[in-house]
C-alpha cells in the first residue's frame, strides 16, 4: 500500500521507528521510491539501520539487538551547553603553551606600533580586534586562550575572515560572532569608560582592565553582547561569563533556526495547500469555460444551419425570378422579330447559366444528412462539430427610377 506522505515529511523519530519495523525494500515500495533513497534519507537524519541478517533473525523468531536512536549533533551541543562551567576560569600558568590563535595574538600585540594614546591596535583577518596597552599583551593572550579552549570542544571555532578588511570571528554552522577586546580608560573623575575607536583625543589613563564585546555582524545596528572586568568582578569571573554567554548565544541561534525551519515548513505547507486549491479552482474555471465554448459551438452550428435554410430559400427565389425574367426576354424578342439573333441566343445562354448558379441546388444544397437538424448530445465534448454551408445573404437590389 502506497503511503500518501513523502518520506521527507517524516520526523527523525518516525523514520527510525519505520526503518526498524519493515525491511528497507518494503519501506521504499510504500513510498514509491528506491531503497537507495531510503538509505540516503537515513544517513542524512543520522538514523541507524538494521544490519545484514537482522530480518532473517526476526523471521526465525529471534529478537536481535535494535540499535538505539543516537542524539543529533544539535542535541549533543545543547546538552554540553547546559553543563555548568563554574563561576571562574583561571588563566593558564606561565610555561603552559597557548592556543595557536592566542599565541599569534600575543606576537601581534608585541610587534604592533602604538597609536597617539600609546595603545596597541590589532585588526587582522585571523584575530579579534584588540585595543590595549602593550603591557597587557600576555594577560590578553591568556584570556583569549581561555575563551578559545572553552568553546572549541563544543564545535565553536575561531576562524579567519575571508575579507582582508575584516576581523576573525567565532563560528558554528552559519552563525558568526565577532570579538573585540579593549582596555578601558579612567577619566579625571575616576570613571572607567570605553574609548570610541575613532577618537584621537586623550581620553584619560589606561585602567589595566578589559572589556569584551561580541557582535553578530561588523556592520549595521546588530545586538552587542558585552562583558567587562571591574574592581569587583575579576577577569577570571568575566571569562567564565563570556564562555557561558557565547555558548548560550549559539544555542539560542540553534533554537531560532529550528523554529524558523518549523515555521518555514508550515508556510510551505500552507502555500502548497493554497496552490492546490488554486489549481482545483482553476481547473473548474477552465472546465466551465470549455463547457461554455462547447455549448456556444453547438449553438453556432444550429444557428448557421437555420440561416443557411433561410438564405438558400432566398437565393432559390432570386434564381427563379432571374429565370422568369430571362424567359420573358426570350418571349419579347421572338414576338418582335420571329427569330432570335445569334447575339440574343448567346445572351440567353449566358443568362441561364447565371440563373442556374444562383440556385442552392447548383452546390448540392440541401443534403438531409449534413444540412439538417442533429442531436447535440451525440457530439463529442470539444468536437469535431457538424459542418454548415454558410450561405451569404442575398444582396438588396437598388430602386430603379423610371423616367
Amino acid at each position: 500500500m502506497t503511503n500518501t506522505r513523502k518520506i521527507a515529511e517524516l520526523s527523525r523519530q518516525e523514520l527510525y521507528e519505520l526503518i526498524w519495523s519493515l525491511p528497507a525494500i518494503k519501506v521504499a515500495a510504500n513510498f514509491g521510491i528506491s531503497d537507495v533513497a531510503v538509505h540516503k534519507r537515513c544517513i542524512k537524519l543520522q538514523v541507524p539501520r538494521p544490519t545484514r541478517g537482522y530480518w532473517a533473525k526476526v523471521a526465525a523468531g529471534q529478537k536481535p539487538h535494535k540499535k538505539p536512536l543516537p542524539p543529533t549533533a544539535d542535541e549533543v551541543f545543547a546538552k554540553l551547553v547546559r553543563r555548568p562551567i563554574g563561576k571562574a576560569l583561571s588563566l593558564p600558568e606561565a610555561g603552559v603553551p597557548l592556543h595557536p590563535v592566542a599565541a599569534e595574538l600575543l606576537q601581534a600585540i608585541v610587534k604592533a606600533k602604538l597609536d597617539s594614546q600609546k595603545r596597541a591596535r590589532i585588526s587582522a583577518r585571523t584575530l579579534p580586534e584588540v585595543v590595549i596597552s602593550k603591557n597587557l599583551a600576555d594577560r590578553v593572550a591568556k584570556a583569549f586562550h581561555v575563551i578559545l579552549t572553552g568553546l572549541e570542544p563544543l564545535g565553536i571555532l575561531f576562524q579567519k575572515s575571508l575579507s582582508t578588511s575584516q576581523i576573525g570571528y567565532f563560528k558554528r554552522g552559519q552563525d558568526r560572532l565577532y570579538c573585540y577586546l579593549e582596555e578601558t580608560r579612567v577619566d579625571m573623575f575616576g570613571t572607567e569608560r570605553r574609548v570610541q575607536w575613532w577618537s584621537s583625543q586623550e581620553c584619560g589613563l589606561p585602567s589595566g582592565r578589559l572589556i569584551f564585546s561580541f557582535k553578530t555582524a561588523i556592520y549595521g545596528n546588530n545586538e552587542e553582547k558585552q562583558w567587562a572586568e571591574t574592581r569587583r568582578v575579576s577577569l577570571e569571573k568575566v571569562l567564565a561569563r563570556i564562555v557561558s554567554g557565547i555558548r548560550q548565544h549559539f544555542l539560542d541561534m540553534q533554537k531560532k533556526h529550528i523554529q524558523e525551519a518549523i515555521e518555514n515548513k508550515i508556510r510551505q505547507a500552507e502555500y502548497e495547500q493554497r496552490f492546490r486549491e488554486w489549481q482545483a479552482a482553476e481547473e473548474i474555471r477552465k472546465q466551465t469555460e470549455r463547457e461554455q465554448k462547447h455549448v456556444e459551438a453547438l449553438k453556432s452550428v444550429i444557428d448557421t444551419r437555420r440561416r443557411d435554410l433561410i438564405n438558400a430559400a432566398e437565393w432559390w427565389g432570386v434564381s427563379h425570378s432571374v429565370k422568369r425574367y430571362i424567359d420573358d426576354c426570350e418571349s419579347r424578342w421572338k414576338a418582335a422579330a420571329g427569330e432570335l439573333t445569334s447575339d440574343q441566343t448567346a445572351w440567353l445562354s449566358w443568362a441561364n447559366e447565371i440563373a442556374c448558379s444562383l440556385s442552392p441546388f447548383s452546390v448540392g444544397y440541401p443534403d438531409a444528412l449534413q444540412h439538417g437538424a442533429f442531436d447535440p448530445t451525440s457530439i463529442p465534448f470539444g468536437g469535431p462539430y457538424p459542418s454548415a454551408r454558410n450561405f451569404a445573404k442575398t444582396p438588396s437590389l437598388p430602386i430603379i427610377q423610371c423616367s
